[in-house]
């Protein structure tokens, strides 16, 4: 059964917000409540722990019915309740499929619920069979006490997902360590992780644990762990393998830790190995238990539910009263949401600070900043003799308009002087870019007499867009250029741009 299905058993709105004890029994009788709708059912109910609700059919029957199905409600690998009906004739496939779909809810509406009294910040939203799912492996993994790969998008929600295994695993109790491997460069990655010894590097000046040392007997979640480089992944397979470690200077015997692994991508890795950037040997050990969560594009559904949640979010932080409207709504549908999750709740808080009357409209959204495919600089535009964007200056007017919906088109003009080398800050682009065509010069040559653009400025200035849309992460903005990490770092550090 697809998403709308919830909606016609009467349980989509206990997975379009946040989870709470209070909602327990409302939630059992909407649950027995569409078991009710299998033919020929005479009393359902639903359970979960002590909780339970039994609702009769209209016309009740003076004896048991004598055929029925009882299916169980998971909790993390842990039964933890029942749904059920009894019926007048032998129950089909459609009641097996209805007993089904209602205990898949109920144990998700339970896990968020459990979620949401450890963590109220950080539950999972949304309805969609592609977020269930992804939720579903998540429950069942946490309790197996095995290294898990969560792969998707930037801004997809890993993090969230590694809080729920971790809310539901049998660690619950200990700290929840994140690190980003992408953080920290290459050369002191090993330090972090693993710690050194006094003396075994300029600057060492006492002993110092790492972060998996710290994490003993607690879950670590690594994040970004595809730009992990060659000796870091097998530092790590050794962890995973024989729970041993080896600090920075320590010739002795290495030490053993108990914890358990977490580790999130961005990157395609079955791509990576077979391109020699990632160890095949640590791919296989991670990729048994993988959950692959689905980008905000492939979960249409959940947009709504999600921009909501934010706005319900922002009146809680603000104390104000936030609306929105039915043209933002249908705006943020035909959005491309590149930065997915993550873009979306920025795009909401931007909206919410700049309306006056506190209803966000779709102007308000029009004025936020766009996706990065929507930037594009002259030379990627070929021949076309549409308006251009000019990289070069950062007050520039915008002036956007809306043809059809996901596609945008604005023109921007752009001039400033070129700042000195010696400011510290990166050269402005002179000059500015139209869609004219470029006049000859009188002696006959080509060249154009109303362009005249910095390569070094349009180079620096496009390298501080694509950050800033990847949030100062470099491995993020270096999958976007589709160039090597170390290349834009050598180009960030040449334009003292980090």
């Amino acid at each position: 059964m697809k998403a709308s299905a919830l909606a016609r058993l009467g349980l989509k709105e206990y997975l379009c917000r946040t989870a709470h004890i209070s909602d327990l029994d409302a939630v059992l009788r909407a649950a027995a409540r569409a078991c009710l709708q299998v033919p020929g059912a005479r009393h359902a109910w639903a359970s979960l722990q002590t909780s339970e609700v039994r609702v009769p059919e209209s016309v009740s029957t003076d004896h048991e019915s004598p055929y029925g199905l009882e299916m169980p409600v998971e909790l993390a690998g842990r039964v933890c309740g029942t749904v059920g009906l009894a019926a007048a004739e032998p129950v089909s496939g459609t009641s097996h499929e209805t007993a089904s779909l209602v205990s898949g809810v109920l144990s998700t509406w339970e896990a968020r619920r459990h979620l949401a009294e450890t963590s109220p910040s950080h539950t999972i939203v949304g309805y969609s069979d592609e977020i269930r799912s992804a939720e579903g492996l998540a429950q069942r993994f946490a309790v197996l006490d095995e290294p898990i790969l969560i792969t998707g998008e930037t801004g997809s929600g890993k993090e969230l997902v590694a809080r729920t295994i971790h809310c539901l695993s049998p660690r619950q109790d200990e700290v929840l360590w994140a690190f980003n491997c992408a953080a920290v460069p290459e050369d002191l990655l090993v330090s972090e992780l693993f710690g050194h010894r006094r003396g075994a590097f300029t600057g060492a000046i006492r002993d110092q644990r790492g972060r998996v040392e710290i994490a003993n007997g607690a879950i670590l979640f690594l994040d970004e762990v595809g730009d992990m480089g060659p000796k870091m992944q097998a530092a790590l397979l050794r962890v995973i393998e024989t729970g041993e470690i080896q600090q920075l200077g320590d010739e002795g015997k290495g030490r053993h830790v108990n914890v358990r692994i977490l580790a999130a991508t961005n990157r395609d890795l079955e791509t990576e190995v077979a391109e020699g950037r990632f160890r095949s040997d640590l791919y296989y050990r991670l990729s048994p238990l993988t959950i692959r969560l689905p980008a905000l594009r492939e979960r249409l559904v959940d947009i709504t539910v999600l921009a909501r949640h934010f706005v319900r979010q922002l009146e809680k932080d603000w104390q104000r009263s936030i609306d929105l409207s039915e043209n933002a709504i249908q705006q943020l549908v035909a959005h491309p949401f590149h930065g997915n999750v993550r873009e979306l709740r920025n795009l909401i808080l931007r909206a919410a600070a700049t309306c006056v009357d506190g209803r966000i409209e779709g102007l308000h959204l029009a004025h936020s900043p766009r996706p990065l495919v929507s930037v594009a600089l002259p030379w990627q535009r070929g021949a076309s003799s549409g308006n251009v964007v000019s990289p070069g200056d950062n007050h520039a007017h915008e002036e956007p308009r809306q043809d059809t919906p996901g596609k945008r088109h604005r023109s921007v003009g752009s001039r400033g002087a070129r700042a000195s080398s010696a400011s510290g800050d990166f050269p402005k682009a002179e000059g500015r870019v139209s869609s004219t065509r470029r006049p000859s010069s009188p002696g006959g040559d080509s060249k154009s007499t109303d362009l005249s653009l910095s390569l070094e400025a349009v180079t620096a200035d496009h390298l501080r867009k694509v950050l800033a849309m990847a949030e100062g992460n470099v491995s993020e903005a270096a999958r976007l250029l589709e160039i090597p990490r170390t290349t834009l770092q050598s180009k960030l550090e040449r334009y003292g741009l980090l």
